[in-house]
């Protein structure tokens, strides 16, 4: 069952790369003109803020998006430092959206949603919990949505918080991907 979820997941994650791929290649131009003009407009503080919000509630949109903004501006320059404050502002969220949760939690009607479930699979929770977080924070999956789970089901702060520092290198490396995709795909 859960080597089934992980072939579905890495089969997921590669037909999005590609199809992004194509996407990119298809709308280069548009896309450049794009990341330049959210670039100007907002700059890396601008895109922190947002990465902010998307992930402490649910995204309308996944935020590596920003991350091709990065690629594909003027701020590329710089994208060591950019992309780790995307990183960091989203383990913040991270931690906000375990608050939130948390909060969320001892609200009576969600107790009386959750009560049972979390009494009869508390020991699940703890042994499991850090690692549906870090699977949030590593994946595509909405972050969110997890760290509210978290927080709602009382999975301690420190599981949360070593999940949520996993976003950092994610950043990194999905940026990575980004940047070679739009390259292996890109127009010369």
């Amino acid at each position: 069952m859960i080597r089934d979820a992980l072939i579905k997941t890495v089969l997921s994650l590669c037909a999005a790369l590609v199809l992004l791929g194509v996407l990119g290649y298809v709308f280069e131009p548009e896309l450049e003109a794009f990341a330049r003009w959210v670039a100007e407009r907002l700059g890396v503080a601008g895109l922190a803020a947002i990465i902010l919000v998307t992930d402490t509630f649910v995204p309308p949109f996944p935020n590596d998006v920003l991350l091709l903004v990065i690629a594909k501006s003027e701020l590329k320059a710089g994208w060591p430092l950019h992309v780790g404050m995307l990183g960091a502002a989203s383990a913040v969220a991270g931690i906000q959206g375990w608050a939130l949760g948390r909060w969320l939690g001892r609200n009576p009607f969600v107790l009386a949603v959750l009560g049972e479930f979390t009494v009869e699979h508390e020991d699940r929770i703890r042994r499991y919990g850090f690692w549906a977080v870090l699977a949030g924070a590593l994946t595509p999956f909405p972050f969110s949505v997890t760290c509210w789970g978290a927080g709602a089901l009382g999975l301690g702060f420190r599981p949360v918080l070593t999940a949520s520092l996993f976003r950092l290198p994610r950043f990194y490396l999905y940026y990575g991907v980004i940047v070679t995709g739009v390259s292996f795909f890109g127009r010369v």
